[in-house]
């Protein structure tokens, strides 16, 4: 099981703090896998449990009598079984199972994790819905990591869950096909959120087991390799140097009475965080650039290229009150995940990082070893020269000074 932390969003403390809220369970998981290795799982770069050992035989191809939709359905039962259950292969039937079921629009595919049903996936692929823990997709709102407009463009719904297991703790998610709950399921912080769930639901009493079907496992199994095998980001990004359209910040029409934070200080922050989007997508527009969001499906808050085609992303983050030093060191290992994983396609892209103010200018010379472009949104002025300067060949490792971070009118700097 994997024991690294992905980078961006989650940190050490997450995994320790996860690690401790599962150590109180005494569950028979625990002879498979540490309470430890189980929360550095939900936190990592998210990858599949392989297809060797199957839960089960199956006799003759799994696709056999199913048709496009049925076997779109049977695939992301499988894909979202291997991707989210802890120690999926060796707990089948004894911590989780997928059954088969006729409700509401027909054969429903529903994956039930410890007590919960966490999954249900219509073979119609009219409806697919999803229990996710609320903790990580939170915290992802409050980072600007999670884009709510987009989902209501996209038809998902998320709602406090009301089931007894974890009542206040957990969101149901609803997707209204399959391909919409496979672009949600991509963001990393719901296969976050739906891992968190079910490693914790896995930890508890499994009281199903005389209603596994051994057959009905190995066949969504082995059903989520054509997704694993061809799986191709969601988006594309083209010859724009962006997937889409930018839409502006996304604010929740009645914030959650469960949330923790100060949501004054939360509309603030999406609010800073959508001046500062526009700003520098009206800054390059005046020279010709468009500039759009998200790239081969990396969700990069900005995109573009320039006129002479080279490619650009940024990560932009708003600081309210205090937050500064925090929002920094956030964007930064955002931005670095992003330049990694868009590499990993074959895209060279410069990194940018966008903050409302930069009062420290030893982040400069972070940046700067990094070869991350670093602007403050306090003055557009000087925002062409540092573009320009980034992406010449010789500005990269090692560049020192307050090259890139404007420090505005009145905003104390050190000497």
């Amino acid at each position: 099981m994997a024991q690294s932390v992905s980078t961006g969003l989650w940190s050490a403390d997450d995994v320790e703090e996860l690690t401790e809220i599962l150590a109180v369970r005494r569950s028979r998981l625990w002879q498979l896998t540490p309470p430890a290795d189980l929360a550095a799982w939900v936190f990592a770069d998210p990858e599949p449990a392989p297809l060797d050992p199957v839960p089960a035989a199956v006799d003759g191809h799994w696709a056999d009598g199913l048709d496009e939709p049925q076997r779109a359905a049977w695939a992301l039962a499988g894909w979202v079984a291997r991707m989210t259950v802890p120690e999926a292969a060796s707990t089948a039937g004894r911590h989780w199972l997928l059954s088969r079921v006729t409700e509401g629009h027909g054969p429903l595919l529903r994956l039930t994790v410890g007590v919960l049903e966490t999954l249900g996936v219509y073979e119609s692929g009219e409806e697919v819905w999803l229990r996710v823990a609320g903790a990580p997709i939170v915290l992802a709102m409050d980072a600007g990591a999670v884009d709510l407009e987009e989902w209501g463009r996209r038809g998902i719904d998320m709602q406090e869950d009301r089931t007894k297991t974890l009542a206040e703790e957990k969101l149901l998610l609803t997707c209204p096909d399959i391909d919409t709950a496979l672009w949600l399921l991509r963001q990393p912080p719901v296969i976050a959120a739906a891992r968190m769930l079910n490693a914790w639901v896995a930890a508890g009493p499994f009281s199903f087991g005389s209603r596994y079907r051994p057959e009905v496992a190995g066949r969504a199994w082995r059903a989520a390799e054509t997704l694993l095998a061809g799986a191709a980001p969601a988006e594309t990004g083209g010859e724009r140097g962006f997937d889409r359209e930018y839409a502006g910040s996304a604010v929740p029409a009645d914030l959650s009475v469960q949330r923790s934070f100060d949501a004054d200080a939360y509309l603030a922050g999406v609010s800073e965080h959508d001046r500062l989007c526009r700003a520098l997508i009206d800054h390059l527009a005046a020279e010709g650039v468009r500039v759009g969001a998200g790239l081969h499906g990396v969700p990069v808050d900005l995109a573009w290229r320039d006129t002479d085609g080279r490619q650009f992303v940024a990560e932009v983050k708003s600081v309210v009150g205090d937050n500064e030093v925090a929002q920094l060191r956030l964007g930064l290992g955002q931005v670095l995940e992003y330049r990694h994983r868009l590499a990993a396609r074959g895209i060279v892209a410069t990194p940018v990082l966008i903050v409302s103010t930069c009062t420290d200018q030893a982040w400069s010379a972070i940046c700067g070893d990094n070869r991350v472009i670093l602007l403050q949104g306090q003055g557009t002025s000087d925002w062409t020269a540092a573009l320009t300067k980034g992406r010449r060949p010789d500005a990269g490792a090692g560049t020192t000074g307050n090259d890139g971070c404007q420090f505005g009118e009145g905003t104390p700097r050190d000497h």
